[in-house]
């Protein structure tokens, strides 16, 4: 007899197509959709034809269930639900952890412009070395999150899709640890990440970097790079399915009125739904041909405001809560007037975290130093040091890959553990 006080909760299942039964919905395939007779990812199985079809195509797919936390009740079929893993904490500091961060960003930069190379060439990706570029960053926010989420912030010139690419790997798998997920769901949700817009290397240069807001037809062009992408992506050998079915899935919405197909919620493969919140995260938050490049919160607030019509509801939700307010590696202004770089930030006091200084209240260079505003130090008014407001990222002319250029100004006895190790690792990152 199940506890009464036991929760359920929606989950997909992995589960044998010998062992399908009418009323189930099928979430996902074995294999890319493309490769199968079914029109729409997603469907509720009516009819025994459906079992027939799925039978002749498929070895097992993913259905809809809920969670039973009693292992002793078998699920739909007979099948155990597996419950959410519970998030992990950092196992150590972030001073610690930016050394092997520093080494798998360097790695997963090189790999995300190799992939976008590799694709315009019409060459093969090298998947065995992605996956293991993807590893090492999944490895990486397992043991601390910020030290990734810091250099991620470092933008650069570089080409964006490619650099695009990189940062939706690190945020999936800042995501993924946040959700709970196993590190291997991780790996393939980070992996996911980085090849989801080597479509867009089909599409003509003159769209993809046009500075002008396109035209409806450049964007029709343009609303097709997921098709390319699943296309290109399935003759990838070795390549997970699961990554042909987000770069094919990541722009559609879950009201039905996202592209290439138009599909809604239920049609929308679970990862493809996270995919598009960190996709849609990190676009905002960049500086593209077009647009300027937006603070977090700002981002976070148009998520916040597109739940249910454009995002999964809980993904959303859960994704502003995985994020916070003031993130590792974003910009600030005080209210003194000063701007500067969020160098660590406490679970239990989000709204106070540790500030390195780097502009005057004039927007000027100045002397770096460390505020941190859990501890309440007061401005010459009197009034305690706090956020005035966040700032979009390249403001002041800062940027964490080039804001040194202007040289260390800190005496001795005022480097800390944190700032003294974020500037020497940005600073080799820099040179590297």
């Amino acid at each position: 007899m199940r506890n009464t006080m036991d929760q359920t909760e929606l989950v997909e299942i992995r589960m044998s197509v010998t062992e399908l039964q009418l009323g189930m919905s099928v979430t996902r395939l074995d294999r890319p959709w493309l490769e199968t007779s079914f029109p729409v990812q997603g469907f509720v199985i009516r009819h025994a034809a459906d079992i027939e079809a799925l039978q002749e195509q498929c070895r097992y797919v993913y259905v809809e269930g809920q969670e039973v936390v009693d292992r002793r009740a078998r699920g739909l079929a007979g099948v155990a639900r597996r419950k959410r893993q519970v998030p992990r904490l950092a196992t150590v500091d972030m001073e610690s952890e930016l050394p092997s961060a520093r080494e798998a960003y360097q790695n997963t930069r090189a790999m995300a412009e190799e992939i976008m190379q590799s694709a315009r060439m019409d060459r093969a990706i090298d998947v065995r070395r992605a996956t293991q570029v993807v590893k090492s960053c999944v490895d990486s926010v397992m043991r601390n999150q910020d030290a990734l989420q810091i250099l991620v912030q470092m933008r650069t010139k570089d080409d964006y899709t490619a650099q695009h690419g990189m940062n939706v790997c690190i945020l999936a798998a800042i995501f993924g640890r946040h959700l709970g997920l196993l590190p291997g769901e991780i790996e393939k949700l980070a992996l996911s990440g980085l090849v989801l817009d080597v479509g867009k290397m089909r599409i003509p240069a003159e769209i993809l970097k046009k500075s002008d807001p396109l035209t409806e037809d450049e964007r029709r062009v343009m609303r097709e790079h997921p098709t390319h992408g699943s296309r290109i992506l399935m003759s990838v050998k070795g390549l997970d399915p699961v990554a042909v079915d987000v770069a094919h899935s990541h722009h559609e919405h879950m009201n039905g009125s996202g592209y290439p197909r138009g599909l809604i919620a239920h049609q929308i493969p679970y990862f493809a739904k996270i995919i598009a919140i960190l996709d849609a995260y990190d676009a905002i938050t960049s500086e593209r041909s077009f647009e300027q490049a937006h603070s977090s919160k700002e981002a976070l607030d148009i998520i916040y405001q597109g739940r249910g019509d454009q995002f999964d509801e809980n993904l959303a939700l859960d994704f502003i809560q995985c994020i916070g307010v003031y993130p590792a590696g974003s910009l600030v202004e005080l209210n003194s007037g000063e701007a500067g770089i969020v160098i660590t930030t406490y679970a239990l006091n989000r709204l106070r975290p540790r500030v390195l200084v780097v502009r005057d209240p004039d927007g000027e260079p100045c002397r770096q130093r460390v505020v941190d505003l859990r501890r309440r130090d007061e401005l010459a008014s009197g009034e305690p040091y706090r956020i005035s407001r966040e700032l979009p990222i390249g403001a002041y002319g800062i940027d964490l890959g080039t804001f040194l250029e202007d040289g260390l100004q800190l005496h001795d006895e005022e480097l800390d553990p944190d700032t003294s190790t974020l500037i020497n690792a940005l600073k080799d990152l820099d040179e590297g």
